[in-house]
């Protein structure tokens, strides 16, 4: 498996994990996220729940930075303070 394809596997499990809170405390809808996001929300849901898709890892990449997530789909750490 070449090195972007294990990137994209890594970035595709971590959204399965974080993608679905992340849009909550955004407040946002499936329908709203996926309108915003430029997505169809069979896409978003397909990442929320893990499933395989087809999807780049630069259009994951796109929606982890959308959701306030890091490049790689995990929460960003808490700023010194706020812990």
């Amino acid at each position: 498996m070449d090195e972007i394809e294990e990137r994209r596997h890594v970035v595709l499990r971590n959204l399965a994990a974080h993608a679905g809170p992340a849009r909550g405390r955004l407040c946002l809808s499936l329908d709203n996220a996926a309108c915003l996001a430029r997505l169809a929300p069979e896409v978003i849901t397909a990442i929320e729940n893990g499933s395989s898709c087809v999807t780049s890892l630069a259009v994951l990449t796109r929606l982890a930075l959308f959701l306030g997530l890091t490049e790689l789909g995990v929460p960003r750490p808490r700023p010194a303070g706020m812990e």
